[in-house]
């Protein structure tokens, strides 16, 4: 009967430990630094898409940012959209898309309140 009272109050303990731990971790985060929209240009990257649309929401998410991702893609690049609408789906969050970069984000102004990320994934020699 002892025993088994001192292994009821040693996973209490644990439980109390690990909700102190998981509080710490919450409070230890970085404050919010707001809402970022990116624009990507995924230009046929099939191999690589998966692994750099998750080390983005990753880092924005750890950093505490809203975001919204636009795709700049043409129907020839159809697979990875496909990987990033998946993705992106998986995530909760709605993509939007274009044909082309806005003429102001390649002259490198700003668009209101919001920050712009361009991430553009095509081959330097095209």
């Amino acid at each position: 009967m002892v025993a088994h009272l001192t292994m009821i109050l040693l996973i209490y303990f644990l439980a109390a430990m690990a909700v102190h731990a998981m509080h710490q971790r919450h409070l230890s985060r970085p404050a919010p630094e707001g809402y970022e929209q990116i624009m990507l240009i995924p230009s046929n990257q099939e191999q690589r898409i998966e692994g750099i649309v998750r080390a983005l929401c990753r880092e924005l998410f750890y950093r505490g940012k809203s975001f919204t991702l636009t795709v700049v893609a043409d129907r020839t690049e159809a697979e990875t959209i496909r990987i990033i609408e998946k993705l992106m789906h998986r995530q909760g969050i709605e993509l939007s898309y274009l044909s082309a970069v806005p003429s102001d984000l390649v002259q490198g102004t700003s668009t209101g309140n919001r920050a712009v990320r361009l991430i553009d994934l095509r081959d330097p020699k095209q």
